[in-house]
């Protein structure tokens, strides 16, 4: 049984075959304030609970889901960060986030950035139409598959990464800016990703 809870955010709606059957599949969906609006439009979709302060809400979403509504005017998280926290309450923590990137990249880099502090609690990666996002703080072995497309971002300064099935060599590789381990491919069906030091963040493309 499908125990994943797809976090939806109110970034850009997912089109590609990929999220949009993770949504489909998954056992509930939880909204962000105002991805909920997208979501009226699309009888196959219901959440169980939509997230924030209600100030992004149609009147439609309203309408058609007037019991749902958690309520939290916290001005110091974003609303992806009361979506996160209410899943945990929940003790739903197989998180999987759609919708999390575009229309402004201040809050896709912000909520990429959330990812190192939710792996912490949670079992969670990020959806978007052109890759799997998987935060990574110990070695772990991830399916690929050969000439996928394959970057890695660290969240701390100090981390310090080796990744085996990768086409340019990665041993024990400081990560010192953003671009220093982007651009890789894998080789084979399997990436082993090794970090010291703090959380990488593995993107794999479609």
């Amino acid at each position: 049984m499908n125990t994943t809870t797809i976090i939806l955010a109110n970034g850009l709606f997912p089109t590609h075959a990929i999220p949009l059957r993770a949504m489909h599949e998954a056992a509930r969906i939880v909204c962000c304030d105002g991805a909920a609006n997208r979501l009226v439009d699309y009888s196959e979709f219901s959440p169980v609970a939509i997230v924030g302060d209600g100030d992004s809400l149609s009147e439609g979403a309203r309408e058609r889901w007037p019991a749902i509504r958690v309520t939290s005017t916290c001005q110091e998280t974003n609303d992806l960060e009361k979506a996160f926290r209410h899943c945990i309450e929940k003790g739903w923590k197989d998180l999987v986030i759609l919708g999390a990137t575009g229309k402004r990249e201040d809050h896709t880099l912000g909520n990429l950035s959330l990812l190192a502090d939710f792996s912490r609690e949670a079992t969670v990666s990020m959806l978007t139409d052109e890759c799997l996002i998987t935060p990574v703080s110990k070695e772990v072995t991830l399916p690929s598959a050969p000439q996928q497309p394959v970057s890695f971002i660290a969240c701390e300064p100090q981390l310090r990464l080796t990744v085996e099935g990768v086409h340019y060599p990665v041993r024990d590789l400081a990560l010192t800016r953003w671009a220093t381990a982007t651009l890789n491919i894998a080789t084979g069906a399997f990436i082993r990703v090794v970090p010291s030091g703090g959380t990488v963040l593995v993107f794999q493309a479609f």
